[in-house]
């Protein structure tokens, strides 16, 4: 396959691309149309219906009126009948004939006007109805007339780009227009892609072997791919420079990304700083208040003094030293000590009650 006819199979398949985006477009004209005309052709159906039954009631109501006439003329000749009759049991049939025939008329009357009636509303309803309808269509008609025109240059494009594509097709070679051809008719829009930069299948991404990878490039021949069957052709000049404005837009929002990333690493190690802050300064705060609390003096823990003992005259002694307040004599200060002898033998004399007890029954 020549470098030409590898360059005339893309121009086909963009032709082909180019069409079909069209005819797309195109199809989705009716479907807008169609939802554009939705509410007129709801009023107009509406209308319709009530002119059908405005011409059957009318219908029903002339033959009503003939019926009503006929009626009329039974009754007056029955009448002109009774008038002439010579005996009374004729008169009798005649009269009940007469009076059938004018309860008939009666109800057929009374029918007629409710017939009329009918109409008359129905008449009115249809009136309100094709002004709701005229009313649609002068609301939805210019809207309606842009799509019709649009549809009709799509149309026209189309015609005109189908005109194209088979006049270009006819100068590519018949053997591998077919192969392009039974490509495109699996209803793919894909029949020729390039290689990549780094040597895969434009179209599936499929890496290529590199010995078919340099049979693409330097061969001639037409080779497709293994996983998605398309036709192989070698880089072009405007495929490059895509796939390198891709690598740099990739790298690019590679860099945000990172940039991104280190500012909320920063916001973070700076929280967590001045967390670490707080926390020192709270434990300062704590260790202050404990010094302070030590140095006003610790509680005293001393058991209370024995009343029993000697040390409660010692001490009381040595507080009065300590005070700096003299012993008013030695008289006194013998006193005190002949007190704590008395209270010394005192409490090494008492034997306990439960000793005593115990001798006693002993004794016993």
């Amino acid at each position: 396959m020549t470098p030409q006819t590898r360059t005339s199979l893309k121009e086909l398949q963009n032709l082909d691309q180019a069409i079909a985006a069209i005819r797309s477009s195109a199809q989705s004209f009716d479907l807008l149309l169609e939802e554009v005309n939705a509410p007129v052709a709801r009023l107009e159906q509406e209308v319709e219906a009530l002119e059908k039954r405005l011409t059957e009631l009318k219908l029903e109501e002339n033959r009503i009126e003939l019926t009503i006439e006929e009626r009329r003329v039974r009754a007056a000749k029955l009448q002109e009948r009774m008038d002439a009759v010579r005996n009374v049991r004729e008169e009798a049939a005649v009269h009940a004939e007469l009076e059938m025939v004018r309860r008939a008329l009666e109800s057929e009357e009374q029918e007629a006007l409710s017939l009329l009636d009918q109409i008359k509303r129905l008449e009115e309803r249809s009136e309100e109805q094709e002004a709701a309808h005229q009313e649609a269509l002068a609301e939805v008609g210019p809207h309606r007339e842009e799509l019709v025109e649009e549809q009709q240059s799509a149309d026209g494009k189309l015609e005109a780009l189908q005109a194209e594509r088979d006049a270009f097709a006819a100068g590519i070679d018949l053997g591998e227009r077919r192969i392009y051809d039974s490509i495109m008719a699996g209803a793919r829009d894909v029949a020729v892609a390039e290689l990549t930069q780094d040597g895969a299948c434009g179209n599936c991404y499929n890496m290529v072997p590199l010995q078919i990878q340099n049979q693409i490039r330097h061969g001639e021949g037409m080779i497709r791919c293994e996983g998605c069957g398309v036709i192989l052709t070698p880089e072009s000049e405007e495929g490059l420079a895509l796939a390198r404005e891709e690598g740099e837009r990739i790298e690019r929002a590679l860099r945000t990304s990172t940039d991104q990333r280190d500012e909320e690493r920063a916001a973070l190690s700076e929280a967590e700083a001045l967390e670490e802050a707080e926390q020192a300064a709270v434990a300062e705060a704590t260790t202050a208040e404990a010094s302070a609390a030590k140095d006003s003096g610790p509680i005293s823990d001393d058991p209370a003094p024995d009343m029993m003992s000697g040390s409660v005259f010692d001490t009381l002694a040595a507080e009065v030293a300590i005070e700096g307040q003299p012993v008013a004599s030695d008289g006194a200060l013998a006193e005190v000590l002949g007190l704590k002898a008395v209270t010394e033998d005192v409490v090494s004399n008492v034997v306990p009650a439960e000793e005593l007890a115990i001798a006693a029954v002993t004794e016993d």
